[in-house]
């Protein structure tokens, strides 16, 4: 398989996993993630009570926050919906935006699976992608009822001709959860 068509499958596959599983979802967002011009620290996981109310209304609100830093630099909080996929109640994938939230933008976007095929694909504000299959760094954890995903110290490499690569460190809290 050529690289391009190896980067193109670990970018596709994850869509297509949590697009299946999020079929089931009932809640909506319709916000589109705001990029910020400074990077600042990650902010800590919401609290139960405020997940809950973000996972019950899918909508309004930061769902978390992503920085990254190295051959681009910035990030942004993610205020779109977040679609997150279970199997057999672990975590294994999230995407934000949620592939079903036709009225949020794709730029930026963060998508992931979590576990042992792990990879992770990053579009910055600046429409910048940046892509790792075997991603270290990926947890997911159900705090009460709502699951978070935790990015810690995940290095990603450019898709382009540019080279380079970023660290990525932040939270999600997922609005839209499908699965088993």
């Amino acid at each position: 398989m050529s690289r391009f068509a190896g980067v193109l499958a670990g970018i596709l596959l994850p869509v297509a996993v949590v697009g299946v599983l999020s079929g089931c979802s009932s809640s909506s967002g319709d916000d589109k993630a705001q990029p910020k011009d400074k990077a600042s620290a990650p902010a800590a996981p919401a609290t139960s009570e405020s997940a809950s109310a973000s996972s019950s209304q899918g909508s309004g609100g930061v769902h978390g926050r992503l920085d990254y830093a190295g051959s681009r630099s910035g990030g942004f909080d993610v205020t779109t919906s977040v679609g997150c996929a279970t199997l057999d109640g672990r975590l294994v994938a999230v995407n934000a935006p949620a592939p079903d939230d036709t009225s949020a933008s794709t730029v930026p976007s963060f998508v992931a699976n979590i576990g042992s095929e792990s990879m992770a694909t990053l579009v910055t504000p600046d429409k910048h992608t940046f892509v790792k299959l075997g991603a270290d760094g990926l947890t997911g954890a159900k705090q009460g009822g709502d699951w978070t995903v935790t990015v810690a110290g995940t290095e990603l490499g450019a898709v382009d001709a540019s080279g380079g690569s970023v660290t990525v460190n932040g939270h999600l809290t997922c609005t839209k959860v499908s699965g088993t």
